[in-house]
């Protein structure tokens, strides 16, 4: 785009018409951490039963999530991810506050 140049040896930079849109704003969206992950908590994976009718029923435990994606895709049967978790009560302010904090065992397989 080229600039205009005035008698005074000034440049002016091209301006927009007031029918051009400016350019849109980009917005970054950013994900709320904290509660809903498992910072240090223990997470464990379990192939489901074959007749589980429904209900949440454990057959295998698997070490990883890579491995019972694979076990998932070979049996054709849902895998579930358990994270365990407690309840704490803080009660030195005012108002009490309940927070949830991860359980961090050492897991058996």
């Amino acid at each position: 785009m080229k600039s205009e140049q005035t008698g005074t040896g000034v440049t002016l930079p091209d301006q927009r018409s007031p029918s051009e849109p400016a350019a849109p704003r980009s917005r970054t969206v950013r994900r709320r951490s904290g509660e809903d992950s498992s910072p240090g908590g223990t997470v464990r994976f379990f192939l489901s039963k074959a007749e589980s009718n429904g209900l949440p029923s454990f057959d295998k435990e698997l070490a990883n999530e890579s491995e019972a994606i694979v076990e998932s895709l070979k049996t054709g049967r849902s895998y579930f991810v358990i994270s365990e978790w407690k309840g704490l009560a803080d009660l030195s302010k005012k108002v009490p506050l309940i927070r949830k904090e991860a359980i961090t065992s050492k897991k058996e397989i």
